[in-house]
């Protein structure tokens, strides 16, 4: 895929890799890119409120790329190229939050494994992007940095709980965003902006330095390996193309030593193109609008047009996945949330302190048979992927919403926000790879993502054949 930048004073709608090529060719400076993103962001952040904490360096950071570059010291694929980091995650001597109050004072001694990686290969961090409370809710809002909303229309979310990464990304503030997704949290802002997201396969990318894992005074925040919040989810990103995915998840990828459950597996290369395709118009258990489901059905038109087979079959298993995801999540009780509220939950804004602190507690059997059904679900979806190597659906049941309105009627069935994302829960509890990649437009005109979903550790097929929708459609960008 080539990428043309028409008016080379946009940062719209250009890619990671291309920054970096433009760079590395001597096109622009590290300085001269990261002036420009800095700029969209003085002048749309206001409004917007996705990036909550400036990173006070990154001039001096890009002037040093350059000084390196100079000398032949290339750091790495992305030397010089702007990136925004999710307040989950932690970077060295910048405030980690969360988007709680419980965590508005903790400054990190260090950065995430993830977030080291990258400024390893020698990208540079803007700044912290905001997130929902302790990444929980779908819409980015929080206690402590207020709502961010989406540069498509300034009264919808941009998607929770990566929110602030995807309005940042879409609006030209960042080249790409690093995020987090547990059942959703990147996959549904990337469809609410127009983006493409990413979540690997679960494992592949070590969870160290994340939050809400519980950090301590003498060591930092790092996963356990009984949680569900670390089996279930997954470092991920967000960018302008498809084109970034292989070259960050070639960076991402391995095991630091730190998270338990981080594999040293390398993704299997894409050798041959898919058997078979499927595709369905959601999980099975709630009604997706018609005009989203619609965008799906083209995107598997746009495939059979290369000459792929495609048929319309949701996997019967599916249609309990969302249930069990909510299930799991449920019996485990998110032991990280509750310890960090232990003693202070008067911090906690009230819909979480009921959620998630007012929760009952379950006992281990009763978790472990929402495990058992968790594990048949992995299984009968691995034989249908045999089948059938990718499936096609929808992100959501809507596109982009106003995130005061908490009900959502369609084909006469009243949907609760809660509910709006099933279809990433559903694919949430596999752990398996996944990339949103934006296929066409809603009846109002706002983007709409398509997730395509393939096995475990063929995460690289996945970007092909999401690569080859993004030839068909095109990339989305704010205001075109």
């Amino acid at each position: 895929m080539s990428h043309r930048i028409d008016d080379i004073s946009t940062t719209l709608g250009v890619p990671a890799t291309e920054w970096a090529r433009r760079i590395r060719a001597g096109e622009l400076s590290a300085e001269e890119c990261m002036a420009r993103h800095l700029k969209v962001l003085d002048q749309e952040n206001p409004a917007l409120n996705a990036v909550v904490t400036l990173n006070p360096l990154a001039m001096e950071q890009a002037r040093a790329a350059d000084a390196a570059a100079a000398r032949g010291q290339w750091r790495g694929a992305l030397h010089g190229v702007p990136f925004t980091v999710k307040d989950t995650l932690s970077v060295a001597g910048m405030r980690a939050t969360a988007g709680s109050t419980l965590l508005k004072d903790y400054h990190p001694h260090a950065s995430a494994t993830a977030v080291q990686r990258l400024l390893d290969a020698g990208a540079i961090v803007v700044g912290k992007a905001n997130c929902s409370e302790l990444a929980v809710p779908t819409h980015s809002s929080n206690p402590v940095f207020g709502d961010t909303w989406n540069p498509w229309n300034r009264e919808l979310t941009s998607g929770g709980s990566s929110g602030g990464d995807s309005a940042a990304v879409a609006a030209g503030m960042a080249a790409f965003g690093l995020g987090t997704d547990f059942g959703g949290s990147i996959r549904w802002p990337a469809h609410c902006t127009g983006l493409t997201s990413m979540r690997p396969t679960v494992g592949l990318i070590p969870q160290t330095g994340m939050l809400p894992f519980v950090p301590r005074p003498d060591s930092f925040p790092a996963p356990n390996s009984m949680s569900v919040l670390h089996r279930l989810s997954s470092v991920g990103w967000l960018a302008r193309s498809v084109a970034d995915h292989a070259l960050l998840l070639q960076v991402l990828a391995g095991p630091d030593g730190s998270d338990p459950n981080a594999v040293p597996v390398t993704p299997r290369p894409a050798h041959d193109q898919p058997s078979a395709i499927a595709w369905c118009d959601g999980e099975g258990s709630f009604p997706v609008r018609a005009d989203v489901v619609e965008v799906v059905r083209r995107a598997a038109e746009a495939l059979a047009a290369r000459g792929l087979r495609t048929v319309r079959r949701r996997p019967a298993v599916l249609e309990c996945a969302a249930e069990t995801f909510i299930r799991l999540r449920t019996t485990a009780g998110m032991p990280e949330v509750r310890e960090l509220a232990r003693g202070r939950e008067e911090q906690v804004s009230e819909p979480m302190r009921s959620s998630i602190l007012g929760a009952p507690d379950y006992s281990v059997a009763e978790y472990r048979q929402a495990l058992d059904a968790r594990d048949e679900i992995w299984s009968q979806m691995l034989q249908f992927l045999d089948e059938f190597q990718i499936l096609l659906l929808p992100v959501a049941s809507v596109p982009a919403v106003d995130p005061r309105q908490t009900e959502f009627e369609i084909e006469g069935v009243k949907i609760p926000w809660t509910e709006l994302g099933s279809s990433c829960r559903a694919i949430s509890i596999l752990g398996f790879p996944v990339v949103v990649v934006p296929c066409g437009y809603s009846a109002e005109g706002l983007p709409v993502g398509v997730q395509v979903v393939g096995r475990p550790h063929e995460d690289l097929q996945v970007i092909e054949v999401a690569g080859w929708l993004e030839e068909a459609f095109g990339t989305f960008t704010v205001g075109h």
